[in-house]
């Protein structure tokens, strides 16, 4: 409990910090943790990448907003049809974020070993601090390839059990491809179904999944909303939305390795105690 309360951070470097964002299931909200968490980041003054590998369903460019900046994607650096400059779009929120499309589609093999030279090109040509990896929802060959480039995975999980099932499963397959830092985000908390008994509480999603926590994400209508006219969630300066905002600044922190408490600004007073012990 006292990891939870005093929000223990992780061992931080100076070298870039490849992340894959991750769960063996689809709807969890990978994409939307992927966006904003990056954006927390780089609101930290980190310079990061975010990089769509969901091949079969894109989606980043649209919760970024850049859709219509897409010419180039990552398996077009890959195989050489453009450089890596022409492939990334810099974001315009930010001097320190910069975002690398999916193909719409593409039947076309590449190996870890080639993902990863991308992913080295790309830190050497931004000077970047982390690169995040969206993947899709499913256990995939894509997985296991941008696993491969990873030094680290954050797992998401919902509320729902067939989520929670899904978490450990991927812990399980993260483990026998050697990516064994792994760290649990549980996205779309819904706090009062907790206090309510109709929910599994924290230690409760630690236990189910078998993943050291990082960071919650309370259930917010309007972030869904908000991101389909590409604005995240620092850009909205509401008190739900500026709660959500604390959410990904804490894990930022935490992934920036500083020790900040779970739920800070996020829930307060007998609330926070209670959730904390549920």
């Amino acid at each position: 409990m006292s990891d939870i309360e005093i929000g223990t951070a992780l061992s931080s470097s100076s070298n870039c910090k490849t992340v894959i964002v991750t769960s063996c299931k689809g709807g969890v909200g990978k994409s939307t943790v992927t966006a904003n968490l990056a954006f927390a980041l780089a609101r930290r003054g980190k310079r990061v990448l975010a990089v769509d590998c969901d091949f079969s369903n894109r989606s980043l460019d649209l919760i970024f907003g850049c859709e219509d900046s897409v010419l180039y994607d990552i398996c077009d650096v890959i195989y050489d049809r453009c450089d890596i400059e022409r492939a990334v779009i810099k974001d315009e929120r930010t001097e320190n974020l910069f975002f690398c499309a999916a193909p719409l589609e593409t039947e076309e093999e590449f190996s870890s070993d080639q993902f990863s030279a991308v992913l080295e090109e790309a830190e050497s040509k931004f000077d970047l601090d982390f690169i995040l990896v969206d993947t899709p929802g499913a256990v995939s060959e894509t997985v296991e390839l941008v696993s491969g480039a990873a030094d680290m995975a954050l797992i998401i999980v919902s509320h729902q059990p067939t989520a929670a099932r899904a978490a450990e499963r991927t812990g399980m397959m993260l483990d026998s491809l050697g990516l064994t830092d792994q760290r649990l985000i549980v996205n779309s908390f819904d706090a009062d179904a907790v206090l309510s008994g109709l929910r599994s509480g924290i230690n409760e999603l630690i236990d189910k999944t078998h993943t050291r926590l990082v960071g919650i994400v309370p259930h917010e209508y309007e972030l869904s909303l908000s991101q389909e006219f590409g604005k995240l969630c620092g850009e909205v300066d509401n008190k739900n939305m500026r709660r959500i905002a604390a959410a990904f600044d804490n894990i930022a922190a935490r992934l920036s390795g500083v020790s900040t408490p779970l739920l800070k600004k996020v829930y307060t007073g007998k609330k926070r105690r209670e959730l904390l012990v549920r």
